[in-house]
This record gives structure tokens, sequence and C-alpha cells, in this order.
């Protein structure tokens, strides 16, 4: 028995607003994973910047939102590193560096599944849509009086 169009078109129609929203969230998460890189690469070019500093030495730290401050670097090897829950540890510059690098790399095969899901997302979508206006298309038809009546 062939399915009713008109549920079938319902059945479509549902479907895309179910891949609307996730396609919605699926752009968030990767909007967030980018702010996320972005964030350790600039605290990776900070990390640089000192390491080529001497102890005592002043210079302008930028604390975000191109707001700098005159920091005088009492100890240039060691660093404080967030983990993660408020938690922190001390670490040397090295090592700090070496775990921003994995972070980073990380974050971007993690943006790169996500941007290929985002991508099968739309092309699965666009194809739910050729599908509705198809289908919408041939009910509209069918409910034209014929012109031979």
């Amino acid at each position: 028995m062939k399915e009713d169009p008109q549920v079938k078109l319902e059945k479509i129609y549902n479907e895309q607003q179910i891949m609307e929203s996730s396609i919605n969230l699926l752009q968030q998460r990767i909007e967030v994973v980018q702010v996320y890189i972005t964030n350790y690469r600039s605290g990776l070019l900070v990390l640089e910047e000192i390491e080529k500093r001497e102890e005592g030495e002043e210079m302008l730290m930028n604390v975000g939102g191109s707001i700098f401050v005159q920091a005088k670097l009492v100890d240039p090897n060691k660093v404080i590193r967030g983990i993660g829950n408020g938690v922190r540890i001390e670490q040397n510059i090295a090592d700090a560096k070496a775990a921003i690098i994995e972070a980073v790399s990380s974050l971007e095969k993690q943006y790169e599944a996500l941007t290929q899901e985002y991508q099968r997302l739309i092309a699965y979508a666009s194809n739910l849509n050729a599908q509705f206006q198809q289908l919408a298309a041939e009910i509209q038809d069918a409910k034209l009086p014929s012109k031979e009546e």
C-alpha cells in the first residue's frame, strides 16, 4: 500500500525541522571549538614571547579585549596553567607549550570531525528539501482541476 502523499510530506517536514535544529547545534559547537583554538593559540604566542625575556624584565601583557598591563617577570621559566575545574598546576614553559600544542591538535581534530558532520547534515537537509519540494509540487498538481474538464 502506497503512503498518503500528505502524510509523507508531513514526515519530511518534521525531519527537516529536526535537521535544522541539529545543524544549528552543530554550528554552535563548531564556533565554541574555534574560540578554544584561538584562545590556546593566543596563549602559545604569549608563552613564546615570555621565553625570549629575562627575569625582572618588564613587558606589556595582553589581558584580553585589547587591554594591556605593564608586567615584570618574576620567573619567566615557570607558568601556572589551568587544567580544568579551577585546578592549576605549575610548569616550566616547555611543558606548558607542549600541553597547549597537544590541546590545539586535539581541538583541530575535533573541529575537523564536526565540520565533516556539519557538511553531511547540510547535504542530507538539502536532499530532504528537494524531496519536500517535489512532493509538494506533486500534491499541488493533483489538487488542480485538469484542463480537459
